[in-house]
């Protein structure tokens, strides 16, 4: 079930919950746009704009946390290569004129590109650890 993150005393409890994000790591993404198209070959542009972020962590309990935004206004992606550590070891998170931010590490500054971040109009939670371990989600064939 998702819980729904409304002000900075949801952010402060989920912090604390998923150990401030500390040894985790980013394990999935999975983002769905507003445009579709329909059985009869119709482009639709009413679409909900969705981000979903996975994430696990080397400390029990709450080891897998997913993370919701919805109405993405922006979203930022880095890779890491053979030579860069993935590991997070603080993030931030926070709600400023009506958007939610996630980003990928402690003292993050709105615009700094140099980053993994994502901010939208509503964030949900949840615990998933059913999802522990290497799971493939996405099918590659």
């Amino acid at each position: 079930m998702w819980v729904e993150i409304k002000d900075q005393t949801d952010i402060d409890k989920l912090l604390d919950s998923f150990g401030y994000f500390h040894d985790s790591c980013l394990r999935d993404i999975y983002i769905s746009t507003r445009e579709f198209v329909d059985e009869k070959l119709a482009m639709h542009f009413d679409n909900r704009l969705i981000g979903l972020l996975l994430f696990q962590r080397q400390c029990e309990p709450n080891a897998v946390l997913e993370l919701k935004f919805e109405e993405i206004e922006r979203f930022n992606f880095l890779p890491f290569n053979e030579t860069e550590n993935a590991v997070i070891y603080d993030t931030t998170l926070i709600v400023k004129n009506g958007l939610f931010y996630w980003a990928d590490f402690a003292d993050w500054e709105i615009g700094d590109n140099e980053s993994i971040w994502i901010s939208g109009k509503k964030l949900f939670w949840r615990f998933r650890p059913e999802l522990t371990g290497n799971i493939k989600r996405l099918k590659e064939e």
